[in-house]
């Protein structure tokens, strides 16, 4: 078992503040680089439950979270999502890793948080060695709002036991951050979204996993990733994962990354 210390702080950019959470092995090779976890549209930190401990001890590598703008403990979003509202968060991701001084990094991200990966991957950024992607968003796609509509049923039913779970990680922020993704994307004017040419662009090899059973998205989602990155994409379909795969089946997640990374 990997000793490991854990810190919880908060970092400025701007006028942003965000909350952050950073995982390091006691013996730590100065050389090894940081995975930074991107979480999903309803997440957080604490979201990603005990799977950046599993991370660290499966791949010997420090973590670092954050609670992306809007979301738990970070700064409130002021403006309301327009088409290019990934795109504008990815400034506020380039920020941060220049403030945080990081010179060799990998991103893990989940939902629209790979989408944030894929973004960030495709601006050819210095020291980004990785990307590693579960259930991200490629595009917008028809079965996407019916999804969402059915949790929007349940998070507006009389004593939701869903909204009173995001309560717990986003306080005050919860209806701003459910209506947020709910009504983003569920909108006709989102329809048109998607990252196909940042896909293009892409150099860096990529691991994308997805769901056979997702309960938002098909499978077209990582045939974008297969077709249009033109190098190294590794694709990893669970068929009875839900959108959730690292939740699912953490022990096949975990060793086909570390594969990927070593």
């Amino acid at each position: 078992m990997t000793e490991f210390r854990e810190e919880t702080f908060y970092i400025t950019v701007g006028e942003v503040r965000l909350f952050c959470k950073k995982l390091e092995p006691l013996a730590q090779d100065p050389e090894q680089p940081m995975a930074i976890f991107l979480h999903e549209g309803l997440g957080s930190v604490e979201q990603w439950k005990d799977f950046p401990k599993q991370f660290l001890q499966a791949c010997k590598m420090p973590v670092f979270l954050y609670d992306r703008l809007g979301y738990g403990k970070s700064t409130p979003r002021k403006e309301k999502r327009g088409l290019d509202y990934l795109h504008r968060e990815e400034q506020l991701l380039t920020q941060l890793i220049q403030k945080l001084n990081v010179k060799r990094y990998i991103l893990l991200g989940h939902s629209e948080g790979g989408s944030l990966a894929l973004i960030h991957a495709a601006r050819h950024p210095e020291g980004l060695l990785r990307v590693i992607t579960l259930s991200a968003n490629t595009q917008e796609e028809r079965s996407i709002p019916p999804g969402i509509e059915k949790v929007r049923e349940m998070y507006e039913k009389p004593n939701s036991k869903l909204k009173q779970a995001l309560q717990k990680y986003h306080g005050e922020q919860c209806d701003a951050v459910f209506y947020a993704w709910c009504d983003t994307w569920t909108a006709p004017f989102f329809m048109s979204w998607n990252i196909l040419p940042e896909l293009k662009q892409i150099q860096v090899p990529v691991l994308a996993f997805h769901g056979g059973a997702d309960q938002y998205t098909t499978l077209q989602q990582v045939e974008n990733i297969r077709k249009q990155i033109p190098g190294e994409r590794n694709i990893k379909i669970l068929s009875s994962a839900s959108h959730h795969p690292h939740f699912d089946f953490p022990d096949d997640v975990l060793d086909t990354i570390c594969a990927f990374l070593y």
